[in-house]
């Protein structure tokens, strides 16, 4: 069963082998930037969504109601970081 698996698969693993090594690490990177930057726009373009309403006493300078521009400053602060320790 195992080498019938394997059989099966080792086509498929070929063709992904020969995809990644001929892209080289500039053009992942551009690939990984455009990707981030795409999904980014994707949640921009989702409905609005609010977190649940918790006690305002203890609110912190940080206040934004709609999950959306957090999930955007995580792919951006992603895509810094990805920037600056590559």
């Amino acid at each position: 069963m195992k080498e019938m698996i394997i059989s099966l698969l080792r086509p498929f693993a070929q063709v992904c082998n020969r995809f990644v090594n001929a892209i080289s690490t500039d053009v992942a990177a551009v690939i990984y930037i455009l990707v981030m930057a795409a999904v980014a726009v994707w949640v921009l373009t989702l409905k609005q969504e609010k977190p649940q309403k918790v006690n305002s006493a203890g609110k912190g300078l940080l206040v934004i109601k709609d999950l959306r521009y957090w999930a955007v400053l995580i792919l951006l602060l992603q895509i810094i970081i990805y920037v600056v320790f590559r």
